[in-house]
């Protein structure tokens, strides 16, 4: 179950931003970012909860808090994001400091915070992030 969950997270992971984008392209998103972010996120919450309805698996106080936390620093990101393009920064630019800026700090968490030794795969992981990033932001 969990991997059918992290599939539809993996698939679903850049359709809110690119939403963002075609709000922005057509002068939409100064006015439509906060709506579209609510609906975005309520229709995630829904979705969340009738997977817990339909397993009859209550979720614990762990689950709420940490799903509300990340609801929020996700909904504060892509707000962000969206003013941004409002603004008339370039998505070119807009994304690839989105992105670079995630892959940073879960860089810095990673080792400062757990402790976790990078080997050669998670080097390899970084640099390709890295790479791709430098590849999404020419224009």
């Amino acid at each position: 179950m969990w991997f059918r969950l992290m599939m539809i997270a993996f698939v679903l992971n850049g359709l809110c931003p690119f939403g963002l984008r075609i709000l922005a392209s057509m002068g939409l998103a100064d006015q439509y970012t906060p709506l579209y972010l609510v609906f975005w996120y309520l229709a995630g919450a829904l979705f969340i909860l009738a997977i817990f309805f339909r397993t009859l698996h209550r979720p614990t106080r762990a689950d709420v808090l940490v799903g509300a936390g990340l609801g929020i620093f996700s909904t504060c990101g892509q707000t962000s994001m969206g003013k941004a393009l409002a603004s008339g920064i370039p998505g070119s630019v807009v994304f690839p400091v989105a992105l670079a800026g995630g892959l940073f700090v879960v860089v810095l968490m990673a080792v400062l915070v757990f402790k976790e030794r990078i080997g050669p795969a998670g080097i390899a992981g970084i640099s390709l992030g890295i790479i791709s990033i430098a590849l999404l932001s020419l224009n």
